[in-house]
């Protein structure tokens, strides 16, 4: 009896482990991020530029900065560049960091997030920016939430792990 329940706690306990362990969770877009997605792949920039949040990069994306253009649209299909990873459906959305009235998520097509992530290893595999991801920042709007960055935090440097 005394080795069953020893065993029962053993396996009980191997179990809260495999469940605390930090895997990604992918999600479809929503239907205000698909909006904006669907936005990019027309190279629409008027429209993304409406389904921003107000702020000076929505003002750079309706003038069509030419940093914005590159990077957000890219010039051809393979540029690094959001565009890029958005005309590769499935899309897979994998909610990141939030803070007051903001958050970052990142977006994958379905087939890369799944060759990308090892089920050995904690947290999430990104790949390359622009290629195998894109990174998205929102903030909270009385319409609820809005791109605020037309996703360049996707070629900004990492956070740091401190």
């Amino acid at each position: 009896m005394f080795v069953r329940s020893i065993s029962a706690c053993a396996l009980a306990s191997i179990a809260l482990t495999a469940c605390a362990t930090s895997q990604p969770v992918c999600r479809p877009a929503d239907p205000m991020e698909r909006a904006a997605f669907g936005a990019v792949v027309a190279h629409d920039q008027a429209r993304l530029a409406q389904l921003m949040a107000q702020g000076p990069t929505a003002d750079e994306v309706r003038a069509l900065d030419p940093r914005i253009e590159a990077q957000v649209f890219g010039q051809r299909m393979g540029d690094t560049a959001v565009r890029t990873v958005l005309m590769q459906p499935p899309l897979c959305v994998v909610d990141g960091a939030a803070s007051n009235g903001a958050r970052i998520s990142y977006v994958f097509p379905q087939a890369r997030f799944d060759a990308l992530q090892n089920p050995d290893l904690e947290g999430l595999e990104r790949g390359r920016p622009g290629q195998d991801h894109i990174a998205c920042r929102y903030e909270e709007t009385a319409e609820g939430w809005r791109l605020s960055d037309a996703c360049l935090s996707t070629f900004a440097p990492p956070p740091s792990a401190s």
